[in-house]
């Protein structure tokens, strides 16, 4: 029989995944960590699974914590939880001032230097806050060199394909150290062996709760022969036999959460301590380490929905009241805030909800802390004030930095406004700022960026000077480099060095070098990368993290667009590192987006798909970073001939439509569609979007898309005159020099680019390396033209097109991500929107998926999948290797 004893329960069905658990445990032992993403329904037995693996181990060290579901998650809440285990410094470091980087690192030296491998729980992880997502993302990209395995337990059917728990998991998918566990509901025959000598009909016990694990023991520990319909009923039914004074210390105890002190249940409810211990032994509440704590989350919530609106708000005022008085740093403003707010306190909640951001803010949960400023601003009085505007000017601060950059513009719109009716011009130059900072990394919005850039200069000039005018500087610098005026770039870094003086911190002069190298570095002077790596060293001397990682991302941009692919290598490795560091998700994104073009222009096609779909699948909003990754794969498409890329790019031109002038040499939609309208034969689709465009970019003058661009036009129009600026083996090609074309593209490391040059002649022993090299590649439409063009010729011995190989399950790497997907739960629309295909597309990768393994059902699919590990077969994405660089030459 399929089952564990658990105390006096029986666990069933769960032999399989406790032999997994135990094998994942042993090579954390040796010294592989292991980070176990363990899924599934509310009630499925997640937690008992664990505790049960946890309880086997014996004598291990055991860190273990929970997320609660306040209504604004408390920041590293499941640290907190296991706090007592904890070294002293770490300890030290939740409780005192907040360095969530620092804390990041003390937790993983806590899993790399104990004596004996450890073992460490995160349940309920779908009610994770940002900073504990992070800690999760950091410690699963470096567990692996640790003794140790991090289990996180989350409900399967809470978290949603945007989920940010989904989109981290996505983001650690191609790990080798990461794996996954679903746990199901039991079968109709486990549930029979339960109910096994009660007078329950295990037929209606099954029906009624399709087997989840919870509501079956509910049902069973209740000795009654009735199965309620709901486990709201179930637990309710238990719940109506206790006497007044233990209901009321229940209810208490729901309002204070999952868990609780015992003396702070009595205080809350009024009731003594052997009305708690009535709940303990009716089996709604157990003890748990000097606590009392509800035996599963839906106790709690179906004894609290019971609970009458206006008797929950005097539990939660009379909760409030007695943890005010605490010790300060003994209670959370976060818990705080959550029972003002439900206590309808006012007063309270503008009182304790900044603080709770501020805390959240320092933490690095930054979601959170925008949420308890929305909470504060909610019950703000109507007078505007400067209180008012302060709170809207850091909600949209926090807002940028939690990646909602809608929200952050529109916070920062009502601050400039909010200000405005206060009549402190500095503050509103100050947030005006601000406003374009978020305006500048949203594509569409660009020339609002630099409207109120202006006009925060305007305002700001007539002020004392203060770091204020520096970074509006340092925008206006910002947003003058992205529309290619580079001189303009140089003038006002010059501007700000020279207001310099022996006061000026290292982050005045980390702006001003920042702004001077951008404009250096892309009229295509090297110098200037190394002014930029000034920058951004300074900036991390001025603890200025966030703007070293913008120095960081001017590196990589300028190198992967001018195509210094070596010197972008020479940056990345550390760059990354930096923003993995120090939590900084939305550059660690851009970063990887931009490599993931590097990786297209270098040929490795494969990488590119895989790292442009996780940036797909992590970047929260359509700014540059999706963008960026849409035309790597749109034109990973056009090139191999997959499915049509043009709704994909198009979507992305859409976006652009009001930015393209100012930004499209880094995004490259246009030219994107341009090529994949030209392998379609569709020409005048090809001048329709390359004319005006080329128009823009002459005025504009950035070489690569200036020659990019010329380029498809010639393709469609015939031989025309080489614009003056055009990239060099642009100019070569476009010139009729082919040969010297395609040697300086090798030189620099663009295969595909070179095969093109090559496949643009008549001379058959160009048109055959240009077909090997399309061959190589996976390029199948050039591949096509250029075999074409050789029977044209009167060539009769072209090689037959290569197939692509298949992975070891007959499966292509597509219908194998598409599998992983499906393993997860994954409906066909929701693939369909995580992997940017039509929901036909994915419709046919499914069919092909079930035919090729000979499965009936999707079910029997994802079984397979989990079973054979199919989930950890994912292209993975090493990082650069000179090794791979075909070359380089400066253009």
């Amino acid at each position: 029989m399929d089952k564990v004893t658990v105390g006096p329960c029986t666990l069933e069905e769960r032999d399989g995944e406790i032999v997994s658990l135990t094998r994942w445990w042993g090579e954390a032992c040796a010294g592989t960590g292991r980070l176990v993403l363990v899924g599934g329904d509310a009630g499925a037995g997640k937690t008992v699974l664990v505790e049960e693996f946890g309880r086997r181990l014996g004598d291990v060290r055991l860190l273990r914590g929970s997320c609660e579901p306040l209504t604004t998650p408390l920041a590293l809440g499941p640290l907190r939880d296991m706090a007592h285990s904890l070294s002293p410094t770490l300890r030290r470091k939740l409780t005192g001032p907040a360095d969530p980087a620092e804390a990041r690192r003390l937790m993983l030296d806590e899993l790399r230097g104990g004596a004996d491998p450890t073992l460490v729980v995160l349940d309920d992880a779908h009610w994770a806050d940002e900073a504990t997502l992070d800690l999760l993302r950091f410690l699963g990209r470096r567990i692996e060199a640790c003794p140790a395995m991090l289990v996180v337990a989350y409900r399967q059917d809470e978290v949603g394909t945007r989920h940010p728990l989904r989109v981290l998991a996505g983001d650690l998918a191609a790990l080798p150290v990461v794996r996954r566990l679903t746990v199901p509901m039991l079968s109709e025959e486990a549930v029979a062996r339960l109910a096994a000598g009660t007078d329950i009909d295990p037929a209606e016990l099954y029906r009624r709760t399709g087997g989840n694990a919870f509501f079956v023991t509910q049902v069973l520990g209740d000795g009654r022969a009735t199965v309620p319909p709901t486990v709201r009923d179930a637990v309710l039914a238990r719940a109506a036999r206790l006497e007044p004074g233990a209901r009321e210390a229940l209810d208490a105890l729901a309002c204070l959460g999952t868990r609780a002190a015992p003396w702070l249940v009595e205080a809350v409810s009024g009731r003594a301590a052997e009305d708690v211990d009535a709940c303990l032994d009716r089996g709604l509440v157990a003890a748990d380490d000097g606590a009392v704590a509800f035996r599963h989350e839906l106790v709690r919530v179906a004894i609290m929905e019971a609970i009458p609106p206006g008797r929950a708000a005097v539990l939660h005022r009379r909760a409030l009241a007695v943890l005010g008085t605490r010790p300060p740093g003994e209670v959370e403003p976060a818990r705080l805030a959550d029972h003002a707010e439900r206590a309808d306190d006012r007063a309270a909640v503008l009182v304790y909800a900044p603080l709770a951001a501020q805390r959240a803010s320092g933490l690095g949960a930054h979601t959170e802390a925008a949420a308890h400023l929305r909470r504060a601003l909610a019950v703000f009085p109507g007078r505007l004030d400067a209180d008012r505007a302060g709170l809207l000017e850091e909600l949209g601060r926090q807002c940028h930095l939690a990646d909602d950059l809608d929200g952050a513009l529109r916070a920062r719109q009502e601050a400039v406004e909010a200000w405005r009716e206060v009549g402190d011009d500095r503050r509103r130059g100050g947030a005006l700022v601000g406003l374009a900072i978020t305006a500048a990394h949203l594509a569409r919005e660009i020339p609002l960026g630099e409207k109120a850039c202006d006009e925060a200069l305007a305002l700001l000039a007539g002020q004392p000077p203060g770091p204020e005018y520096a970074l509006a500087c340092a925008i206006r610098a910002k947003l003058s480099g992205m529309a290619f005026r580079n001189a303009d770039a140089v003038t006002w870094g010059e501007r700000l060095l020279a207001t310099a003086d022996e006061d000026t911190g290292p982050l005045d002069r980390a702006l001003a070098l920042l702004s001077i190298g951008i404009g250096r570095a892309q009229d295509g002077d090297l110098a200037g990368l190394d002014l930029i790596a000034e920058s951004v060293r300074l900036a991390s001397e001025a603890s200025a993290h966030d703007q070293a990682g913008l120095g960081y991302f001017w590196l990589q941009l300028i190198c992967v667009t001018r195509r210094w692919y070596q010197q972008a290598e020479r940056w990345y490795g550390e760059a990354l590192s930096f923003t993995d560091d120090h939590g900084q998700e939305v550059w660690r994104q851009w970063l990887r987006a931009f490599r993931s073009r590097a990786l297209l222009d270098q040929g490795r096609w494969d990488e590119a798909e895989a790292l442009a779909t996780e940036v797909l699948r992590t970047a929260g909003v359509d700014d540059g970073r999706r963008m960026i990754a849409m035309v790597v794969l749109g034109r990973l498409r056009a090139r191999r001939g997959d499915s049509d890329p043009r709704p994909l790019l198009t979507r992305v031109g859409s976006i652009m439509v009001t930015a393209e002038p100012v930004v499209g040499w880094i995004i490259g939609a246009t030219p994107a569609l341009a090529e994949a309208a030209a392998y379609a034969g569709d020409l005048d689709q090809v001048r329709a979007m390359a004319t005006p465009a080329l128009a823009a970019a002459v005025s504009q003058g950035e070489p690569w898309l200036l020659g990019e661009l010329a380029y498809w036009i010639t393709r469609a129009n015939g031989p025309a005159a080489v614009p003056a600026r055009a990239a060099e083996p642009y100019r070569l090609q476009m010139s009729g020099r082919p040969r010297e074309s395609a040697e300086l593209w090798q030189e620099i490391g663009c295969p595909y680019e070179a095969a093109l040059a090559l496949a643009d002649t008549a001379e058959e022993g160009m048109l055959r390396e240009a077909l090997a090299a399309f061959d190589r590649l996976g390029a199948r439409p050039m591949r096509d033209i250029t075999a074409r063009r050789l029977r044209r010729l009167g060539v009769r011995d072209i090689p037959r097109r290569p197939t692509r190989a298949a992975g070891p399950d007959g499966l292509s790497t597509r219908e194998q991500e598409v599998l992983t997907l499906v393993a997860d739960g994954l409906r066909n629309a929701e693939i369909a929107d995580e992997l940017f295909l039509s929901r036909r597309t994915v419709e046919h990768h499914v069919a092909a998926v079930l035919r090729k393994l000979g499965m009936a059902n999707r079910s029997e699919a994802a079984r397979y999948a989990r079973r054979n590990d199919v989930t950890d077969r994912r292209p993975t994405v090493p990082p650069l290797d000179p090794h791979n660089v075909i070359g380089h030459r400066t253009p």
